[in-house]
């Protein structure tokens, strides 16, 4: 396989989009994020970056808790919108359900599948890009999508956004096999 330098390009795919929820000037704001990775899950521990302007990064620095909340693909055009707009010029709450958990300052969204509620955990700044480290204080699945009722469910039910560097979204492809299964294949 030839390969061909591109120059520095974040090349990770696919990146989950997520809408990440923060209280700022007591009104809950969401914003579209495509940056957003697990740092660990035992302690349970998420980052995101949003842009140091974003309206949604002021609310996570001033409370100290954020959620991150993952749509279904039913529901792009809101998710695209809310990339689009700032929280300081539309009330993006008015256009979806809120509902808050255990920490009271960490506006979830009742139509996504899975919201986790976060405390900050260590932030910087890099440039332009302000990063939180999250750790999860909780974590909401919608019943249809838990499996057993204890694991969730398959990406196919949970349904998710996902974005590439080719500037489209994109739903989930079909599984092609189980975690820690597979090596089975190249045993003797």
């Amino acid at each position: 396989m030839v390969k061909r330098a591109i120059g520095p390009v974040p090349y990770v795919y696919p990146v989950p989009i997520v809408l990440v929820g923060a209280l700022v000037d007591d009104r809950p704001n969401y914003a579209t994020v495509g940056d957003c990775a697990i740092m660990g899950i035992d302690p349970a521990l998420v980052v995101v970056s949003l842009s140091e302007g974003h309206h949604t990064t002021r609310g996570i620095v001033e409370q100290g808790t954020f959620s991150v909340n993952f749509p279904r693909t039913d529901a792009l055009a809101l998710v695209d919108y809310f990339g689009q707009v700032s929280g300081r010029d539309v009330d993006k709450s008015r256009l979806v359900v809120t509902t808050f958990g255990e920490l009271e300052t960490a506006p979830m969204i009742e139509s996504c599948p899975v919201s986790l509620e976060c405390r900050v955990r260590n932030e910087c700044t890099i440039e332009h890009r302000h990063l939180f480290v999250g750790s999860v204080a909780q974590a909401y699945v919608a019943e249809d999508c838990l499996d057993d009722g204890k694991r969730v469910a398959p990406l196919s039910i949970l349904d998710p956004i996902l974005y590439a560097l080719d500037n489209r979204y994109y739903g989930v492809g079909r599984a092609i096999g189980v975690g820690y299964e597979e090596a089975d294949k190249l045993r003797d």
